[in-house]
């Protein structure tokens, strides 16, 4: 009974020893990391170069008028997660310092951004104003990633279905995309490519955070995008982030566009026209008549606020 009694008890310090470890670990790793959209963070020192507990930064969406505020930890760090893409104005304060206003930080997906401060000594109501420039290196992250934005996804050539996936071919690493299977089990007409000489089936794609697959075809995204609509792609490839993890090949990430203060639309019309097309090599040499690629794909676009801010 003796022996019965200890086996649960050992098992139950082992499993406490084994939590607090973990514990551990998990603290240890940056908090810059954690990152599902966008992300931004940073140090606040003094002239001097010592860190600042206890600055208020606070940060407002110029699209949206979205405001978030955090404090500084011991260390002198702020950390603002998850943030939907976009340019923010950012302001840190404390009692005895300069108010600090910093305009036009541009937060991208998948990469957090780092913005150090250094505020100068003086009454709050003065205020420093300093324009934000432009990151050059990611210096948060290890993974290596391309990314694709709204603008690429429009102006460059698209297939006929207007797939998105037709520009993972610009991914370095990433073999020509296909189509797989019949319209009928895809109609979106995903495609697959081979990442780094991965099989599709071990690649991911997630929208707006939430995972997208063809459950009966794991190697195909379960819903396709209209191009429009979307935001920016990024594809991670190689050395993920736990947050982006799951995948071996390619972890695909897609953010949907978000309405702004200001109303914004498009309207387009791409048409194709079998009297525009020429015919294949391999057609001509057997005297085959070009197929029939007449095709028209009309739509437009509105967003805006349902309310202010």
């Amino acid at each position: 009974m003796t022996i019965s009694r200890s086996r649960p008890l050992a098992s139950a310090v082992v499993f406490a020893c084994a939590v607090a470890l973990a514990a551990a670990l998990f603290a240890a790793i940056p908090a810059s990391a954690q990152v599902l959209y966008g992300g931004l963070v940073g140090t606040v020192t003094d002239p001097q170069g010592a860190v600042l507990p206890g600055v208020a930064v606070t940060i407002t969406n110029v699209g949206t008028g979205l405001k978030l505020e955090t404090l500084t930890d011991e260390t002198g760090n702020y950390v603002f997660r998850n943030l939907l893409p976009g340019t923010f104005d950012m302001t840190l304060s404390l009692r005895g310092f300069k108010e600090m206003r910093r305009m036009g930080i541009v937060v991208t997906v998948g990469t957090p951004r780092r913005e150090d401060a250094t505020l100068e000594i003086g009454a709050p109501t003065e205020t420093v104003t300093v324009s934000a420039e432009a990151v050059a290196l990611q210096t948060e992250t290890s993974d290596i990633t391309a990314k694709l934005n709204s603008q690429q996804l429009i102006a460059l050539p698209l297939n006929q279905y207007r797939n998105y996936q037709s520009l993972l071919n610009l991914v370095p690493g990433a073999t020509p995309v296909q189509f797989q299977n019949a319209e009928i089990d895809t109609p979106g007409r995903s495609l697959r490519t081979w990442v780094n000489g991965v099989q599709p089936n071990t690649n991911t794609t997630r929208v707006d955070g939430a995972v997208s697959i063809n459950v009966w075809l794991p190697h195909h995204a379960g819903y396709i995008q209209p191009a429009e609509t979307i935001e920016t792609v990024n594809v991670a490839t190689n050395n993920f982030d736990a947050d982006t993890g799951f995948a071996a090949g390619a972890a695909q990430t897609v953010i949907t566009k978000s309405g702004t203060n200001q109303f914004r639309g498009s309207a387009f019309w791409f048409f194709n026209r079998d009297e525009f097309n020429a015919n294949s090599f391999y057609n001509n040499a057997f005297s085959i008549a070009k197929p029939a690629r007449t095709l028209d794909i009309t739509g437009g676009t509105l967003g805006g606020p349902i309310l202010k801010d």
